[in-house]
């Protein structure tokens, strides 16, 4: 059988060893040390000649926490608006206002040259056209020519550019070609445009879609281009070459067919359609040898006429014949 070992107890005495403890727990030590003090001291053996004497108080300081205490604090505020130097730099997004440098005065701001604003330019030419700057900006515009070109002076050759532009609006039936020239390419094209919307005219089109007429009422000769359109029934579009498919993007055509015969130049073939779409050719007073001048060749030819012109040229009412889809 096993055997059952039994040893004696000590009895709990006070410690020589002094204790520290943290600051946190102040109330807890004090609460501790008086309920130690309370036990009396007993010795580990029952022999009165094994004690020992307890050691007499040092005055060491003790590990005993300190009472608590705070340290002033006031807190400093940045600048707002700090300076951004070189040095120390300081991030900014770019929709913000730098500190460094100050926006200067309305007065102070540098002016161009009035040939050389864009605003005035658009400011007069919406006066002359009678059109807002908004219509102006929301014209169709079409650059079909830029090129660099040179003439021969006594200082030599002097490069310059030049383009055609193609202005219109679709909705109110308008188209005009304007040439230009700059000493670089969007110059020459600012001089076009504007020498296009000054140059637009009305295209009547039939059912707002098409042309009027057939035949020689729509064949136009310009130099050595010559060009012929035909109107063309609802859904079938535009079956043109790429010069005369910009004049009809820009005035509000939809169906019609045409083909060049001859040169193809373009500025040829531009003229003639154009000479085409406005009509109204030939009117009296030019080209008669008065004032040793001939007429422009803008003004040679009938041009596509409309019903209205047909019926007033006859003093009958026409009549619309065959079937309408």
């Amino acid at each position: 059988m096993s055997k059952h070992i039994t040893r004696p107890l000590r009895a709990i005495g006070s410690s020589s060893r002094t204790i520290r403890r943290s600051a946190s727990t102040v109330a807890e030590s004090s609460t501790s040390s008086s309920s130690s003090s309370d036990l009396p001291p007993t010795s580990s053996s029952s022999s009165p000649s094994s004690s020992t004497p307890s050691e007499p108080p040092s005055n060491k300081p003790s590990g005993l926490p300190r009472q608590a205490f705070s340290i002033p604090y006031s807190p400093v505020p940045r600048l707002p608006n700090f300076p951004n130097t070189y040095n120390s730099p300081i991030h900014k997004h770019y929709n913000h206002p730098s500190p460094l440098f100050s926006p200067p005065h309305p007065s102070k701001y540098p002016t161009t040259l009035e040939d050389q604003n864009a605003l005035r330019k658009e400011q007069k030419l919406s006066a002359i056209s009678g059109l807002s700057r908004e219509e102006l900006r929301g014209l169709n515009r079409f650059v079909v020519r830029s090129r660099k070109v040179q003439h021969m002076t006594k200082k030599g050759k002097m490069g310059v550019n030049q383009a055609y532009v193609v202005v219109g609006s679709p909705e109110r039936g308008l188209v005009g070609l304007g040439r230009g020239r700059g000493h670089n390419g969007a110059a020459a094209a600012d001089a076009a445009f504007h020498k296009a919307v000054l140059s637009m005219d009305y295209v009547n089109r039939y059912e707002s879609r098409t042309l009027w007429g057939e035949g020689k009422d729509l064949t136009g000769k310009w130099g050595a281009a010559k060009v012929h359109l035909r109107a063309r029934p609802p859904g079938f579009g535009l079956m043109v070459p790429p010069m005369i498919h910009r004049l009809f993007t820009a005035c509000g055509i939809k169906d019609a067919s045409a083909m060049i015969t001859g040169s193809r130049n373009r500025p040829d073939v531009l003229k003639a359609t154009i000479q085409i779409l406005h009509g109204g050719g030939n009117p009296s007073g030019f080209g008669t040898g008065l004032f040793g001048k001939k007429g422009p060749r803008e003004n040679k030819g009938q041009g596509m006429r409309s019903k209205e012109e047909i019926e007033r040229e006859r003093g009958r009412y026409g009549v619309d014949v065959g079937r309408r889809t």
